[in-house]
């Protein structure tokens, strides 16, 4: 284990792509092209958080070949865990563990932690064994139904630059840290849209149809923000995505539902000190 190097980048890119290929063909998903988009986008993720949190960037290295990755974020007292992937012929022989050691070490030993899991037996025991609980989630997809869409309780508008300070102030009443710079990373994926109606408040961003994040003050304005990255992806004809829906968003669920979505399982979340916040979608990359 070392930490991660700007010279690691393209290595730990190649790593992450491998790994999540070889996890949605095990588990009978589509597995998406090795575009130059996706290279591009994977190493600028990998980059921005050495920038951000370089003492929670690692890798396991085996003869000077980067064969794992463990980036963790921490926001204020906030931790999460990033990225852990291990090359296909290094897994099931502890690499995992411990790289996971490595980021949990970037950790406010008291502060809340979270981590989003994938499918995979190995990873769940990882980290059901590692002092968090787990909390099961689903996953949706598929075209939007355009004659179910609803229009949504409270107005929504097309968000910018200037509202991150805003977000900011939504993230720390709904998971209690800004996200700060992460803002930027998102909205270079896509568009971002608000809801600023007096004491309800929240944000979202969108990557082609899938909802990478939503953060809301509650249920009405997160149900209404999730109304509208439905419609959008109706209006673009692209199919829509949403993910990490743990059970205690019902409003995500009802949605989903109504819009026509396929619901299926999904790997768990775990959280440590807290239990999933309402009105909140994590974003795999950003928590």
């Amino acid at each position: 284990m070392r930490p991660l190097a700007d010279a690691d980048v393209e290595a730990a890119a190649g790593v992450q792509i491998s790994g999540f290929d070889d996890h949605d063909r095990r588990f009978g998903r589509e597995v998406p092209d090795v575009t130059p988009e996706r290279i591009d986008v994977t190493r600028r993720r990998i980059r921005h958080l050495l920038t951000c949190d370089p003492d929670g960037a690692w890798v396991a290295d085996a003869d000077g070949t980067v064969i794992g990755v463990a980036l963790a974020i921490r926001r204020q007292r906030l931790w999460g865990l990033s990225l852990l992937v291990v090359d296909t012929h290094a897994q099931s022989g502890g690499v995992g563990r411990r790289l996971l050691d490595a980021a949990l070490s970037y950790a406010d030993p008291g502060g809340p932690g979270v981590i989003l899991s994938s499918s995979d037996p190995r990873a769940i025991r990882l980290y059901a064994s590692s002092g968090f609980d787990l909390h099961p989630q689903i996953r949706a997809g598929g075209a939007v139904a355009r004659a179910r869409l609803r229009v949504p309780e409270l107005p929504v508008r097309d968000g910018n630059a200037g509202d991150y300070d805003f977000a900011d102030a939504v993230d720390v009443v709904v998971r209690g840290a800004a996200r700060g710079a992460d803002h930027e990373m998102l909205a270079a994926l896509g568009p971002m849209f608000v809801v600023d109606a007096g004491e309800r408040r929240g944000y979202a961003f969108l990557r082609g149809g899938r909802v990478s994040t939503i953060a809301a003050t509650d249920d009405v304005t997160a149900s209404a923000l999730l109304w509208r990255c439905l419609a959008h992806t109706a209006e673009a004809g692209v199919e829509a995505e949403v993910d990490h829906v743990p059970g205690n968003q019902q409003w995500a669920v009802r949605a989903i539902v109504q819009a026509g979505l396929t619901v299926k399982p999904a790997g768990p979340v775990f959280w440590r000190g807290c239990s999933p916040p309402a009105a909140y979608l994590p974003n795999g990359a950003y928590l």
